[in-house]
């Protein structure tokens, strides 16, 4: 059984979520991994991204602990019109779960793009927008959110949490590299190298176990976590 221990980083407003002393047994060889860079234009969020990433808490017993797999201190970028979102829920407790996507419009107004209820699972919880849904926009950008219904009565016990992202157009010389790439874990690195946050874990979890993490997300997250906030402290949590 594959087994790996998880640190959630702990900083004054438990900001992101780090990992280390990982033991896997791994049934890829000569993997590179990927080592994500900001984007070279790094924009930062809006004011309804905080820079905690997220509020409120539930009360219910168990209810699921929260973090989105993503940047919070700067825009993650992605190159697709579908792109994938991945979130980690530490409980194993089912709650209802609502993921939202908004549209920022010119007056950084929020607009339903897409919505979609489910039931949280322990581990990492991932969903693609759907290829019936209507393209994101190159160019515009998103906000995206993962709400923990704790109490449909009074939302403000829900636990939310949100982050932006940015639709870029893929640069030609990427393009032409990934084209030539062979396999998913060459392509994470690839999009990480060029600050291309979306697309770089979506690769990466391509090769991942459901619920359990690869070595090349893993990586992943450990660089975006050292650049959100390095800490030394950390509380541990043993995922199944």
């Amino acid at each position: 059984m594959i087994r790996r221990k998880w640190l959630l980083h702990k900083s004054f407003n438990l900001r992101i979520l780090v990992i280390s002393a990982l033991t896997i047994t791994l049934s890829l060889t000569q993997a590179v991994l990927a080592a994500y860079q900001p984007p070279r234009d790094q924009k930062s969020p809006s004011g309804y991204t905080d820079s905690s990433g997220t509020r409120g808490r539930c009360k219910a017993s168990g209810a699921p602990s929260l973090r989105l797999l993503a940047p919070i201190t700067h825009v993650g970028q992605t190159t697709s019109s579908h792109p994938t979102f991945a979130w980690l829920v530490a409980s194993r407790e089912k709650t209802p779960i609502e993921f939202t996507l908004y549209k920022i419009d010119t007056n950084e107004q929020l607009n339903l793009a897409y919505k979609l209820e489910m039931q949280s699972s322990p581990g990492i919880m991932k969903l693609s927008l759907p290829q019936t849904v209507p393209g994101l926009t190159v160019g515009q950008r998103y906000l995206w959110q993962v709400e923990v219904l704790c109490n449909r009565n009074r939302p403000s016990h829900n636990l939310v949490a949100r982050t932006e992202l940015d639709i870029v157009p893929i640069p030609p010389d990427l393009k032409n590299l990934l084209a030539r790439s062979q396999n998913s874990l060459q392509r994470a690195t690839l999009y990480a190298e060029a600050g291309i946050w979306y697309d770089a874990l979506s690769e990466a979890l391509a090769v991942s176990n459901q619920r359990e993490l690869g070595k090349v997300a893993a990586s992943l997250l450990q660089d975006l976590a050292n650049l959100e906030e390095p800490s030394k402290e950390g509380i541990s949590l043993n995922l199944p």
